[in-house]
């Protein structure tokens, strides 16, 4: 049986930890825990906790820190996804799914053909089904959900040793062997329309356009394609 788990942003290199808000609420009114249950925390830096539930007040939840330990990120690179955001409640099963499959942080893309632009309101919800995702996978590191960039300021603040790869129905298929040895592995998915040639040519000299099959994908589709093919071959790498 799992242990319930909860996000607890504080340091957890304490006697004791506090939970409020919506943590503190799906303690006691969801689950229904009640003083002396156990519970695991994480900070999603890496850092989790056993703790045992001390006090439980209308609020707030005060917990004893049983024991502590760090949780290495399970891949060896970072894995970024930048991604054209798609329409409503797709772009929420976008963010869960790529926080669950271990992407490393998602950055909305405003391109020539994109019709979402979300705004912070927006994002810091989708920060809230990072935490929900974080909490059912187990993942003990945060994704981070960055805030929306233009695809040419993108590709200016991408890292030249980021081995970068495009979603185009005209290209190659994906090999485990191009990220062989890569510390950083950037994942580009454009809007519903693509890419524009102006598009692909600005990215030409840095990254390789990868096909994912004979059918047109769906934004959140060719995402979690694209990032599961990325996952897998970085978690066989180091197997």
């Amino acid at each position: 049986m799992n242990v319930p788990r909860f996000y607890q942003p504080q340091s957890l290199d304490a006697a004791e930890a506090v939970l409020d808000g919506s943590e503190a609420h799906h303690l006691l009114h969801v689950l229904r825990l009640r003083p002396g249950d156990q519970v695991e925390l994480f900070d999603g830096k890496g850092i989790e906790a056993t703790a045992r539930i001390e006090k439980a007040g209308k609020r707030q939840v005060h917990l004893a820190i049983l024991s502590q330990r760090t949780v290495q990120k399970p891949l060896p690179a970072v894995v970024i996804l930048a991604t054209a955001p798609p329409k409503g409640e797709r772009f929420r099963s976008l963010v869960e799914k790529a926080t669950e499959l271990g992407v490393s942080r998602l950055v909305p893309l405003r391109t020539a053909h994109s019709v979402v632009d979300p705004r912070e309101t927006k994002l810091d919800k989708m920060r809230s089904v990072v935490i929900a995702a974080c909490k059912q996978s187990r993942r003990s590191h945060l994704m981070e959900v960055a805030s929306p960039v233009s695809w040419e300021e993108f590709l200016e603040q991408e890292p030249p040793e980021s081995r970068m790869f495009i979603a185009d129905h005209g290209g190659e298929p994906w090999r485990t062997e191009t990220i062989s040895g890569a510390e950083r592995v950037t994942l580009c998915i454009g809007p519903e329309a693509g890419f524009t040639r102006d598009e692909l040519s600005q990215a030409e000299a840095s990254a390789q356009r990868i096909t994912l099959g004979p059918h047109l994908l769906r934004i959140e589709t060719a995402a979690m394609a694209m990032a599961t093919l990325a996952v897998t071959s970085l978690f066989s790498r180091q197997a």
